[in-house]
């Protein structure tokens, strides 16, 4: 394994099961640490989101415990502001799932670049997704049109991937 502490980024996805980032961190270091960005102006005046969210990271953070693993929850104003002073450390390895709301993915682009450009060793994983947008094609190569025809697809593709015991979180 490896010496370095493993970063998870928590974005929208409080599932231990089939997470793959979560999985991926704690396949490859000793050390994971969960860490979830809260950004209290995407919350002003969402009192019920607030709550669901308060709630959703109380039970995650129980059921990390049971696999030695902390819950950090950081306060921010900015995305950007936070992981340019990550990333000015050298002994990490960060891991998220994709998240596929258009500012995200534009971030994502930053923050790749701003990894590859300082040598630090990265995965971004699928999110809560059956399949990515360009897994399922037409045997020709191109995107179906017609809902049957790749709903069935979708479908015969996302059976034929289900995830090995290997890809499922273990207890240390």
């Amino acid at each position: 394994m490896d010496k370095k502490i493993g970063l998870f980024w928590l974005r929208e996805d409080f599932r231990i099961t089939k997470n793959y980032g979560l999985v991926e961190a704690s396949k490859n270091h000793d050390q994971v640490v969960v860490f979830y960005l809260y950004k209290s102006s995407v919350y002003n005046n969402q009192e019920a989101q607030k709550w669901w969210l308060s709630k959703s990271l109380f039970n995650f953070e129980k059921k990390l415990n049971d696999y030695s693993i902390n819950l950090e929850i950081k306060k921010i104003n900015s995305f950007k502001l936070f992981f340019d002073k990550l990333l000015k450390k050298k002994d990490i390895a960060i891991y998220w799932n994709k998240v596929y709301e258009p500012d995200y993915l534009k971030f994502d682009e930053y923050l790749l670049k701003n990894l590859k450009t300082k040598n630090i060793q990265f995965k971004i994983c699928k999110g809560n997704i059956l399949n990515e947008i360009d897994e399922v094609k037409k045997s020709d190569g191109s995107p179906f049109k017609v809902f049957t025809p790749f709903w069935k697809n979708a479908e015969k593709h996302y059976f034929e991937k289900i995830p090995l015991k290997e890809k499922i979180l273990k207890k240390k």
